[in-house]
């Protein structure tokens, strides 16, 4: 991406090499950037030089004193140069160069610094493994797409900003030293040197801060916040750190939170990117979402659902596998794949294992091109030896499936039965094409459950986030069985990829303290706890809700990236290592002194 700020003329360069064109021929010209490439032509020495602009030729003598100089360099090496504009022979045009018509003839050079040999080449085409990329992150940044992204990251926190502020946001930046929460993921903690004994944390989320806002009288807030958790790396989550949007609103409710993110998301994607989509957001419920897609983030770019055949298989068939599944209450699931009849065994097989392992019976159809509806010739597969030909184009008939597909069938608890189907499903968008990468599909997922039964100890847990508003409120509380209380929490999924969470806040201590009293929580325990927001609920805090979408997430998505790491000037690695800084690292005994600390050596293992 060219760079376009003001070019501070200096001892250095005049213009930027990016910008030269036709119109420049015969101006003498300063230059400053880096070696990119040199080609010896016969008696002339061509080099690429590039800056924050693009690329431009140089030719040179060799025998004379700049091209001598130059010749002598590695390439990554910064020069300063000054020459003449002069424009290529026709044979010699570069159409992929925005300067490919000039050249500049370079009469001095001033050496800035030396280039060593590099690690690795830094052309953009060029292939460099992942730990090369991050142990020299600024020469990955010199081969281009990554700082293409970075400036695209520095415009999406622009439009952010602009957005918000312009909707009546207040951005306001919480503290990054704070107190350890007994809730959530792991913190970081930060030894006091002045309290001995004593630590910080650094904040998983500005969650609490943002709710003491509300109650504080700061109706609309917002930051692209920092979080750091200490828990393990994935492609959609970075060890260590994050950003996220965070906002909070009083005197809301969880539509006003949906206006204002789906005014967000489309004028991000309309101003960012040449993707679509489409506002309002569908809204779909948790468990809805659960039973036809197998998963709680589904990508709904392709219309493919997994079809519920519990009733018309249930009675309908004397395979024991289906006629006792009610009485175990059981569901029966089927999903379409199309055109995979000649899929190979083992791909049905690795389908059957990965449904064993969640403790749902995996099964599958096979229709050939010569299966014709209600006869069992054509169809293949474990059903179809079991099976009439009536029931096999009945089950074919509720998904949908003809000659040349197959179907593939769970037998299992409604809570797992359609999570292996989902997983299939998924992997047939990629590989079958049916989601279109042009398209971004945005959902909400709502009505997630408030508490779900630990199945070790049988008692009630919160299922999602504690401090979110029941459903009903206290009365709900109260007077219904706790499994089937829904919460006003919600989740913001894009493509497969959930993006956020959120929630309208439980602002009431009566409501809160009987909502984790369901939970096994005394009220001495979250008054503990949570000490601030205990106290400022009890001075009439407004009802409030928010959400905080994840800043790297929605530009990953954006920029069709696959892992984190590409949308981020310095990641740390999987194993949350910084190999360019060498981080986490040993700290002197003075210094553990001084923090009243010790190092107890792991044991080994």
């Amino acid at each position: 991406m060219p760079d376009t700020a003001p070019l501070a003329v200096n001892r250095y360069r005049d213009r930027r090499g990016g910008d030269l064109r036709q119109g420049d021929v015969g101006a003498t010209v300063r230059l400053a950037g880096w070696l990119a490439a040199k080609r010896d032509h016969g008696g002339l020495l061509f080099v690429d030089l590039r800056d924050a602009s693009g690329l431009v030729q140089l030719v040179a003598h060799p025998g004379e004193e700049a091209g001598a100089v130059l010749e002598g360099l590695r390439v990554e090496s910064t020069v300063s140069v000054v020459g003449t504009v002069v424009a290529r022979s026709t044979e010699t045009v570069n159409p992929k160069l925005e300067t490919g018509t000039v050249e500049v003839a370079v009469s001095a050079v001033e050496v800035l610094a030396e280039a060593d040999v590099l690690p690795f080449p830094v052309e953009r085409e060029s292939e460099v493994g992942d730990e090369a990329r991050l142990r020299y992150r600024y020469l990955d940044m010199r081969r281009g797409p990554l700082v293409e992204r970075l400036a695209k990251r520095a415009q999406f926190a622009q439009l952010v900003r602009t957005h918000l502020a312009e909707r009546g946001f207040l951005e306001v930046q919480t503290p990054i030293l704070t107190a350890s929460s007994p809730e959530g993921a792991r913190d970081f903690l930060v030894p006091s040197r002045l309290y001995p004994g004593e630590f910080y944390a650094l904040p998983q989320a500005p969650q609490q801060f943002k709710q003491l806002l509300m109650a504080g009288g700061v109706e609309r807030y917002f930051q692209i916040a920092p979080c750091f958790r200490d828990e393990a790396s994935r492609a959609d989550r970075t060890p260590g750190e994050f950003y996220q949007i965070d906002l909070e609103m009083a005197f809301a409710t969880q539509d006003d939170v949906f206006d204002e993110i789906e005014l967000l998301m489309t004028r991000v994607v309309r101003e960012l990117t040449a993707k679509r989509s489409e506002a309002p957001f569908p809204r779909l419920a948790y468990a809805d979402a659960l039973d036809w897609y197998g998963t709680d983030k589904p990508d709904l770019r392709f219309d493919l659902r997994i079809a519920d055949l519990t009733s018309d298989l249930g009675g309908r068939t004397e395979l024991p596998m289906f006629t006792e599944a009610a009485a175990r209450g059981d569901r029966i699931r089927a999903l379409l794949a199309p055109g995979s009849a000649a899929r190979p065994r083992r791909w049905f097989d690795e389908f059957a294992e990965a449904a064993r392992k969640v403790g749902v019976i995996g099964s599958w159809l096979q229709l050939d091109a010569s299966y014709v509806a209600g006869e069992a010739e054509g169809a293949r597969g474990p059903l179809a030896r079991k099976l009439t030909g009536p029931e096999i184009e009945a089950i074919a008939r509720s998904v949908g499936a003809g000659p040349g597909d197959a179907v593939l069938t769970g037998v299992g608890p409604r809570a797992r039965v359609s999570e292996p189907l989902g997983a299939v499903r998924s992997s047939l968008g990629s590989e079958l094409g049916l989601a279109d990468p042009g398209h971004l599909a945005f959902a909400w997922v709502v009505d997630f459950p408030m508490f779900e039964r630990n199945e070790d100890t049988g008692a009630w847990d919160f299922s999602h986030n504690p401090f979110s508003m029941p459903q009903g409120g206290l009365s709900a509380l109260e007077t219904q069985d706790p499994g089937d209380i829904l919460a006003y929490q919600y989740d913001l999924v894009c493509n497969g990829l959930e993006l956020s969470s959120g929630a309208v806040r439980n602002h009431r201590p009566d409501i809160m303290t009987k909502a984790f009293a369901i939970a096994g929580y005394e009220e001495d325990r979250l008054r503990e706890s949570f000490p601030a927001l205990w106290n400022a609920f009890h001075y009439g805090p407004p009802p409030h809700a928010g959400i905080a979408p994840g800043f790297d997430r929605i530009l990953m998505l954006l920029e069709d990236q696959q892992n984190l790491r590409e949308v981020i000037a310095f990641p740390l690695n999987q194993a949350a290592r910084d190999l360019l800084m060498g981080a986490p690292g040993r700290v002197t005994p003075a210094q553990l002194s001084e923090l009243h600390l010790r190092v107890v050596e792991a044991k080994p293992s």
